[in-house]
């Protein structure tokens, strides 16, 4: 096991093996951790929702115990498996208009997605994908800021050195200011947040989720070899000849001891659902997928307020503004329309 932080009051300890001391729950000025039941979490979706499908990427995070229920076996699981080596990445992580990429290779122009059309695929790796939901009262009564860190390292401990600085850098996330006008965005820490927060922005109750295919694993796509041929465009929220875009709203989901989507809209968006073959029927063996894959793509139309400097519009011979910036969904990741859209 590796190295863990206990934290007590403010005080953070560093051990080099075995378990923290256990925090007194429900002492006083202690937030406990309750977690959602999934009768809970099925109830509501279905009371907003009547009979729609649950996004894969919001379901993940139905199938953790209920109340305080949660093994140290499972925590130290989840974060050896999805925190850890997220943090191990080779590519560099930047952040740009508060969107989470690892690389100027996950962005491509809108181009790229036509019939025949031939790209190295990239596709980001999904964060947290087996976190819990908390119970919608526990949820709202956490400030998600970094001057609540220690807070909530205390609830969530034992925490390893890597699940800590996750932790830090998805609070950071959602105290980021906004860097494009007009984006609207907020980390929803329980369902009934991520709800409220999707209709206030798209200005409508009657809205319709989407998760990307399964196709696409936990771990995303890097294709630096492989070509993927685009064999199916299927447009979700561009129609007509003109491809009329429309108000979308992205939820990602971040690495936290609990789930914690970071959602935005920079608006409008036109969102396709591309079906990609790889192109010499081989897929290399460091990818565990299907040589077909379908994903959901996001191209934002309104690119003026975008950063300048990024490699893309050099790459493109053009500036900010003038053309549209697209990538993929990970598996994590939920799209959300209003309903007459989709």
């Amino acid at each position: 096991m590796g190295v863990l932080l206990c934290f007590v009051s403010l005080l953070v300890v560093v051990v080099g093996g075995g378990q923290c001391g256990a925090l007194v729950t429900g002492a006083k000025g202690t937030t406990v951790l309750y977690y959602a039941s999934m009768l809970e979490l099925n109830t509501y979706w279905q009371s907003v929702f009547p009979n729609r499908p649950i996004p894969s990427a919001i379901l993940t995070h139905f199938s953790a115990p209920s109340g305080t229920e949660k093994k140290d076996q499972e925590k130290e699981h989840y974060w050896t498996i999805n925190s850890d080596q997220l943090t191990k990445r080779d590519a560099k992580i930047f952040h740009n208009w508060a969107h989470r990429v690892t690389s100027e290779k996950l962005l491509y122009p809108e181009s790229a997605f036509t019939t025949g059309s031939k790209i190295n695929l990239y596709i980001d790796r999904a964060a947290a994908l087996h976190s819990t939901f908390l119970h919608r009262d526990v949820a709202d009564s956490i400030p998600m800021s970094t001057e609540n860190f220690t807070d909530i390292a205390t609830m969530s401990s034992p925490v390893s050195v890597s699940m800590a600085r996750d932790m830090w850098s998805t609070l950071s996330s959602c105290e980021h200011p906004r860097e494009v006008v007009g984006e609207q965005k907020a980390c929803a820490t329980s369902l009934e947040s991520m709800h409220k927060f999707v209709a206030s922005a798209l200005g409508t109750s009657s809205i319709h989720g989407f998760s990307t295919s399964l196709d696409v694993p936990e771990e995303g796509i890097a294709s630096p070899l492989d070509i993927y041929k685009v064999v199916a465009v299927r447009a979700i929220t561009a129609y007509g000849a003109s491809k009329e875009a429309s108000n979308t709203v992205t939820c990602h989901s971040m690495s936290f001891p609990f789930a914690l989507f970071y959602c935005h809209a920079v608006n409008p968006t036109r969102i396709y659902e591309v079906t990609l073959k790889v192109e010499n029927g081989v897929v290399s063996a460091t990818q565990r997928m299907s040589p077909v894959v379908r994903a959901l793509v996001v191209c934002h139309v309104n690119t003026s307020g975008f950063d300048p400097k990024l490699n893309y519009w050099v790459k493109l011979g053009l500036k900010p503004g003038q053309a549209s910036v697209c990538h993929f969904l990970t598996r994590g990741d939920v799209l959300w329309t209003p309903a007459l859209v989709a």
